[in-house]
């Protein structure tokens, strides 16, 4: 169950009776590993990630008013998109205190960010009964913005997933929309583009309804009409790609029981480069074997319906 970057190079050169690496370059084999790691992230799509459409409070605008009167308190909203997810399924709440100068409001801190955040509002009240609300500002989050028709595949937020690198296939788009989660149909760019795509850029905004992508791997992009006449929470299920590993302290994205075939493609590029073809497709016929086994016992056969259809 190799985890590391020493695993993986340990188990390799097992493979390629190299354990006193005089046979392939040890920059070499660390290539081959991460090559190896592509290659199993791509076959098995095993990792799988939704960016995140909700977040933490991270700074809020102060008021330029003045004559306030002390105390000044600041009242974050509830969280509005809560995750369902562990470890807040519900959200949290986030919290913030200010600092009064003169009247005037100086400074305010968040002190807690919260979770479960999309549009976050926060007021400010004083002891003489003033109010004022603005909108806070949240952590990175995954959106569709006014306007805005196209989204690679690069700008798709990947910060909160430890190991992920870039985005090379979407399986299936999402819009909330009135607390209403929908799916896009994806046409084909040609539709799209004849059939689709009608109006000029800019001339017909409303809650995007028809999606298409264009290019393909880690170029793509995905096309979205009407363009959309505000923010919108975009929930994208993407295939990604692993960052490479460059120490025993990179984290490894590819989860078991995948991570046990990469030292076998990777003992496979070890034997072409030093041209021992038969041995090369040996281990590549050992790659191939233990993917297709760990995709079927990762994805055993499931009744959708144990008790019939109604």
């Amino acid at each position: 169950m190799p985890s590391t970057l020493f695993d993986y190079l340990r188990q390799c050169q097992r493979f390629i009776r190299d354990a006193k690496m005089e046979l392939v370059d040890p920059g070499d084999l660390i290539d081959y590993v991460n090559q190896a790691r592509r290659e199993v992230a791509m076959r098995a799509q095993c990792i799988r990630r939704l960016p995140r459409i909700y977040g933490s409070v991270v700074s809020i605008p102060i008021p330029v008013v003045s004559g306030w009167t002390a105390p000044v308190t600041v009242t974050i909203s509830p969280p509005d998109s809560p995750s369902g997810a562990l470890p807040f399924p519900n959200g949290a709440q986030a919290i913030a205190t200010a600092t009064l100068t003169g009247g005037a409001i100086s400074d305010v801190e968040v002190t807690y960010g919260g979770d479960g955040y999309f549009q976050p509002q926060a007021t400010y009240a004083d002891a003489a009964g003033h109010t004022e609300t603005v909108f806070a500002a949240t952590t990175v989050l995954n959106t569709l913005n006014e306007g805005q028709e196209v989204y690679p595949f690069s700008g798709f937020n990947l910060s909160s997933f430890p190991g992920c690198g870039a985005v090379f296939a979407i399986r299936s788009v999402s819009i909330i929309y009135s607390n209403y989660r929908y799916s896009l149909p994806i046409y084909s760019w040609s539709t799209y583009q004849s059939q689709i795509r009608q109006f000029s850029a800019g001339q017909y905004q409303y809650v995007p309804t028809f999606g298409s992508q264009f290019g393909r791997g880690t170029d793509g992009s995905l096309y979205m009409y009407p363009l959309p006449s505000q923010a919108y929470q975009l929930e994208v299920d993407c295939m990604c790609l692993p960052q490479d590993l460059t120490a025993d302290e990179s984290v490894e994205a590819i989860p078991d029981p995948w991570t046990d075939a990469v030292p076998y493609f990777a003992a496979h590029l070890s034997f072409l480069e030093l041209q021992n073809w038969n041995t090369a497709r040996g281990y590549l016929e050992l790659f191939e074997k233990r993917m297709r086994d760990f995709g079927g016992f990762a994805l055993p056969g499931r009744a959708v319906n144990p008790y019939g259809r109604f």
